[in-house]
């Protein structure tokens, strides 16, 4: 692979239903893209799982389009003759996850004969409205993520009566204070699959007997190999969230997943309200996972998309064929 030219592309499309969390609101999504251009015609394509402002992580979209930039501006007319090769061209981007993810997943297409498959459907639940119980009942999902909010419990019950048996997450988004303690301890009654992220401080769960926590998941803290190493053999971690803008790429996602596997620890692949490039990858690794990860079917977050038929709810699972980009709905900016 000869690295011939890039283009940058973005998009921003409403969501079906806003977008609420402990930590922000969201009424749209605007996503970066880049294209990857070979000397022999050949495009391959990247979505940033980045935000605009630094409320998830510091790395914003202005971060990853820069870094993008002067990236291929070193490597431009540099031919890869492996995937190795082009992997090292990428370490210098360590200390920028979320722009190395985005090249990385155009790059693994130069390199890797991309499949159709089956994944479990795991929706995930931002403020329980009536649209969002609609689109439960109708689509049905192995599991639902619910926001922690103030009224945790009361949905819990609420999903807990749908129509039909669901595994149950919950995510705290780091978001529980003293006033949410007894609601935390509650949790083990309801046997849920995890919490992610509860506490701001992985030292708070020191405070709890090992009887009345719930599993807990560490998310946002999922940020390299040694944090998350360290975390688990220092605290009571059952499972690891890893997304791959945030460690950095699908090969490095797949290299945590071997190692978490000799530490015992569950893993869930984590979506970050993605559009259905980047979703078709989060699907694709979800196939390593050992529960149903975040991934929604085409249409749950939003009308449109830059991806046809990108994940087709079929018979309680979701099928993913190799996604082809539309770049007429996006605006080019490089």
């Amino acid at each position: 692979m000869k690295l011939s030219a890039i283009h940058l592309y973005e998009y921003n499309e409403p969501f079906q239903s806003p977008i609420i969390t402990p930590k922000v609101c969201m009424e749209s999504r605007k996503s970066l893209f880049v294209e990857v251009i070979t000397d022999e015609a050949l495009h391959y394509f990247g979505e940033c799982n980045a935000f605009e402002t630094n409320w998830y992580a510091e790395e914003t979209i202005t971060d990853v389009q820069q870094q993008t930039i002067k990236w291929f501006q070193q490597y431009k007319g540099v031919t890869f003759e492996s995937f190795t090769e082009a992997q090292h061209s990428l370490n210098q981007l360590n200390d920028y996850p979320a722009t190395r993810s985005m090249i990385m997943m155009a790059v693994y297409q130069a390199f890797h004969k991309l499949t159709t498959f089956n994944v479990d459907y795991g929706a995930t639940i931002s403020g329980l409205s009536e649209y969002n119980l609609t689109q439960l009942i109708n689509t049905r999902p192995q599991r639902v993520k619910l926001k922690w909010t103030s009224d945790i419990l009361k949905h819990i019950e609420i999903i807990k009566h749908l129509p039909f048996e669901v595994d149950l997450v919950v995510d705290a988004n780091e978001s529980i204070d003293e006033k949410g303690i007894n609601q935390f301890k509650a949790l083990v009654q309801y046997d849920i699959l995890y919490i992610e992220e509860p506490f701001k401080h992985l030292e708070q769960l020191q405070r709890f007997q090992p009887t009345v926590l719930p599993p807990v998941a560490i998310d946002e803290k999922a940020v390299t190999q040694s944090a998350i190493i360290d975390a688990i053999s220092k605290y009571k971690i059952d499972v690891v969230i890893l997304k791959s803008f945030r460690v950095g790429g699908i090969d490095k996602v797949f290299e945590m997943i071997n190692i978490l596997k000799n530490y015992k620890v569950k893993v869930v692949i984590g979506g970050m309200y993605e559009y259905g490039l980047s979703r078709y990858f989060t699907a694709m690794l979800a196939q390593y996972a050992d529960y149903p990860s975040d991934i929604t079917p085409e249409g749950f977050y939003f009308k449109r998309d830059i991806v046809e038929n990108a994940g087709i709810l079929k018979g309680g699972s979701i099928y993913f064929e190799p996604p082809t980009v539309n770049t007429v709905r996006m605006e080019r900016i490089y």
